[in-house]
């Protein structure tokens, strides 16, 4: 099951991807729930941005994809795509993003153009419940005081 590790990366916060989707399809429920589950932290820590790191995965959900495309739209937020490969890529530009942001190489990198273009965006003390260096799904439905299964 996908998942994300929130790490802090020169003081901003950046979601690692973490495992492959077995299903890679527009109808994956897991993918969905997580990026919903990511959504939710969003608005809860307060952050105004969004740095997602692919991690050069070749392969990557569909759903999963969409879904992040989707939340970037409703969020209006900086959203930035690190380490996308050729296929995750042309499927992120066939759904229209462009945006003034390209995809990054290194955290860093996105990190750098963040800060600059929004200068203080990433001063912000980030309100989360989550210990960052582990995975995400795990630490937000221990907040939330649910029990995950696979």
């Amino acid at each position: 099951m996908m998942d994300f590790i929130p790490v802090l990366v020169d003081g901003a916060v950046v979601l690692n991807l973490m495992n492959s989707c077995e299903t890679k399809s527009l109808s994956c429920e897991a993918c969905t729930h997580l990026v919903l589950s990511v959504h939710n932290w969003i608005r809860h820590a307060d952050l105004e941005y969004v740095i997602i790191d692919l991690q050069d995965e070749k392969d990557i959900c569909p759903a999963f994809l969409e879904e992040l495309l989707l939340l970037r739209k409703r969020l209006k937020y900086p959203f930035l795509f690190v380490g996308v490969m050729e296929r995750p890529q042309s499927y992120i530009e066939a759904y229209g993003y462009g945006g003034p942001m390209p995809a990054f190489v290194t955290p860093e990198d996105a990190v750098r153009v963040l800060r600059i273009q929004y200068p203080g965006l990433t001063e912000r003390k980030v309100d989360s419940p989550l210990r960052f260096g582990l995975p995400f799904l795990l630490g937000w439905k221990q907040f939330q005081g649910e029990v995950w299964s696979n």
